[in-house]
């Protein structure tokens, strides 16, 4: 949704591919050809959270992890993605928060330093999963890490081990340090 509250026409899968090839994530498929819409850092989280596919949603958390300071908009954009989204961009936030503590030092031998994802949405009213959910240092993120993941339907504790495996084994390598 833009500003004046009319709703985006979805983003395209290779716009959104795109977008995370930009910015260091890509390990998904195709690979860009340059002909690809450029988009925002905001452009590229909501598309990402609106997305049916579930690798890009997942992607949500590997760009976190490399860029912290895209994490930190999370709060602003809620407003602006409808409800379903934004369940899902507080989830991919709540994962990449407690998979940076989880993974700090492979994170950190990969990528080098980054910030520290801030605790946010760990409240019961705020949580998507409805009930609170424990600090990100708690346990080093494995104890939230997995209770987010059991209030699933889904498998997700192993997708996020995929989104680490995948981040660190990616073609490109991620951001130059």
């Amino acid at each position: 949704m833009t500003h004046d509250g009319t709703q985006h026409a979805p983003l395209h899968r290779d716009d959104l591919v795109a977008g995370l090839h930009a910015r260091g994530v890509c390990y998904l498929a195709p690979t860009p050809h340059g002909d690809e819409r450029p988009l925002t850092d905001d452009e590229l989280v909501g598309g990402l959270a609106q997305s049916d596919n579930a690798r890009l949603r997942f992607s949500l958390a590997a760009l976190f992890l490399l860029h912290p300071e895209v994490a930190a908009r999370a709060a602003d954009l809620l407003p602006s993605l409808p409800p379903p989204a934004g369940l899902e961009l507080r989830k991919q936030y709540l994962a990449a928060m407690y998979l940076q503590r989880l993974w700090r030092t492979r994170l950190q031998a990969q990528f080098g330093p980054t910030a520290a994802i801030p605790e946010r949405f760990t409240a019961a009213a705020e949580s998507p999963v409805g009930v609170q959910l424990p600090a990100p240092d708690e346990m080093h993120g494995k104890l939230g890490l997995r209770t987010l993941c059991e209030s699933s339907p889904y498998n997700d504790w192993s997708s996020y081990e995929q989104v680490v495996e995948l981040l660190c084994n990616q073609p490109c390598g991620g951001p130059v340090v």
